[in-house]
């Protein structure tokens, strides 16, 4: 979706800075966090059926599970999981044999992760909507739900695209006391960079995500997963500023921002 013309018309707050979250947004994480998650559980604790499935489907988890992690923390998504797992699989809660235990979820699935992050891709029109914000001078930064560590694994393949980013705030961030959609981790980054969060553009994929930059007073372009549904996509389109199918997809004029990747694809 791509912002109608008459719309650029319209006054806007002046933005001087932008906030990008990471998984989802600027590098293509999701699939492999899927795969972490279902090398974690592994096929003694999700059914033949369930296992079979995912590994037709490129190693993805199911939709109606995967949709409600996207954003949280560790200790945030990994409940979502077991839960799923009990209710769905019948994975057991009180076996000390196969029983999974958020800790444990988490940490097998960040280790697993750090391996196949050496994998991981730019999303669609991340570096170039990076560098062209470079270069008309906008500060950036980072706020991510991931940790720290994880962070520092993702980024290794991406230097050319993270050297323009000024500041990074992850989850384990001590200022980050409540996790998206929570606006504490969007707060930290403008205070960062030295910036009011009101003149702060953030870029999210997720609707907790939507929410944590609108919780913080920025104004939130969304970029949702295609997978959503009309009806769920609705709600991008009822919180956010601006929905986008893409990166590709953003024009920054209506901000005063020279920066129109379609426009320069185009030409």
């Amino acid at each position: 979706m791509v912002v109608e013309s008459s719309e650029l018309d319209k006054p806007a707050t002046r933005i001087k800075a932008v906030l990008f979250d990471l998984d989802g947004t600027l590098l293509d994480t999701e699939a492999l966090s899927d795969k972490a998650i279902l090398e974690v559980l592994g096929p003694s604790l999700v059914p033949a059926r369930v296992w079979k499935e995912c590994q037709e489907d490129n190693v993805r988890m199911p939709w109606e599970l995967k949709k409600q992690l996207l954003g949280l923390r560790g200790s945030e998504w990994a409940p979502k999981v077991i839960k799923y797992a009990h209710e769905k699989w019948n994975v057991p809660l009180d076996d000390t044999r196969t029983a999974m235990t958020v800790q444990g979820l988490w940490n097998g699935w960040e280790e697993a992760l750090n391996r196949l992050c050496e994998e991981v891709e730019a999303c669609p029109g991340a570096a170039e909507l990076v560098t062209q914000l470079a270069r008309v001078g906008l500060p950036m930064a980072l706020a991510t739900s991931s940790r720290q560590s994880a962070v520092d694994k993702k980024r290794k393949r991406h230097g050319t695209m993270f050297q323009h980013i000024q500041a990074i705030v992850p989850g384990d961030h001590p200022a980050v006391q409540n996790g998206k959609p929570a606006p504490d981790i969007y707060l930290e980054a403008a205070r960062q960079l030295g910036m009011d969060p009101t003149e702060c553009l953030v870029f999210e994929d997720a609707l907790s995500g939507v929410r944590s930059g609108k919780a913080a007073g920025c104004t939130v372009v969304a970029v949702p997963d295609p997978r959503f549904s009309s009806e769920e996509k609705q709600a991008f389109q009822d919180e956010a500023d601006v929905v986008v199918s893409s990166l590709w997809d953003f024009d920054g004029r209506r901000w005063g921002i020279d920066v129109h990747l379609a426009k320069r694809t185009a030409g």
